[in-house]
């Protein structure tokens, strides 16, 4: 259920600092603002869904990645002693502009979608009075060779994820004790660090998410399938778990439409199919993949 907030101040849409809605009780004139995070490792139509959310339903007001992207406190949270009240007063403080737009606005649901807020979940719940989670999940191959060809954000197409250029510091098995691949971590290939990286990123969301009754879980396939049936029961699962609106006024011309105008999806493919791969790579690739790939139903 939504938190009820005024108009201002902003403090509603926070919890203090013992958990609690920042105000005790709920004001007489008030608007209904849900809270939502789309979550993934990436390359699961993340800039997409802003674009599918703006266009097909007027209360909200998504957005992509906004600036600072929570990458920076991801990493120091991971690499220090980063406090988690410090985590969440920053929270607040990164996205209180954003909120205050939202709440100048009609709209009454903000939705962010941020592969860099997996590594701050706990802190996100703890934070917003009211928040759900979409989480994306997408078969590991599509999203290694999606991956391969990506060049990280603002970089001008000079630099390649994981790439010796990468501007930046990414996650490794270095920065969680007891992985098991930091002796090989020197030697692995871009593919082997980004199948790494697809298998430890979900299950840091997977972890984080567990006790979650305010989270979904859907498959990338199903979502963007070009079998009708199954593109429309997920779209309507997502859309009944956000309570946008009504299943049976969905508005399927301009949700159709859109689907067809898919943004930032790589154009160029540096990577062969899966079964040009050499036996090694293969091997390769299922033992890094192999836990996420079995708790997630991807062969």
């Amino acid at each position: 259920m939504a938190w009820k907030i005024q108009i201002n101040p902003i403090s509603c849409l926070f919890k203090d600092k013992t958990g609690n809605n920042s105000r005790k009780s709920k004001p007489k004139e008030s608007i209904e603002v849900e809270t939502i995070f789309i979550l993934s490792a990436g390359r699961t139509g993340t800039r997409f869904f802003q674009d599918f959310f703006n266009t097909c339903f007027s209360q909200v007001y998504a957005v992509h990645e906004p600036q600072p992207d929570f990458f920076d406190m991801g990493m120091q949270k991971i690499r220090t002693d980063l406090l988690f009240d410090v985590s969440r007063q920053n929270i607040c403080e990164f996205r209180k502009p954003l909120l205050k737009q939202v709440l100048s606005t009609p709209e009454t649901t903000y939705i962010e979608s941020n592969p860099h807020a997996a590594y701050l979940i706990p802190e996100l719940m703890a934070t917003f009075s009211s928040i759900k989670f979409l989480y994306v999940v997408r078969n590991p191959i599509d999203s290694v060779r999606s991956f391969y060809a990506k060049s990280p954000k603002d970089s001008g197409g000079e630099m390649l994820f994981y790439g010796e250029n990468d501007h930046r510091k990414r996650i490794c098995p270095k920065d969680f004790p007891g992985d098991g691949w930091e002796k090989e971590w020197p030697d692995f290939n871009r593919v082997h660090k980004i199948a790494w990286y697809w298998n430890k990123v979900n299950s840091i969301i997977q972890e984080s998410l567990k006790n979650s009754v305010n989270s979904i879980q859907i498959k990338y396939e199903d979502f963007f399938s070009k079998n009708q049936s199954i593109r429309e029961k997920t779209i309507l699962r997502v859309v009944d778990f956000m309570k946008l609106t009504e299943k049976r006024n969905a508005d399927w011309n301009k949700i159709n439409r859109i689907m067809n105008q898919r943004s930032n999806a790589t154009k160029v493919e540096y990577l062969p199919p899966f079964e040009q791969w050499p036996i090694r790579e293969k091997e390769m690739f299922k033992m890094l993949t192999k836990e996420m790939r079995i708790k997630l139903n991807y062969k």
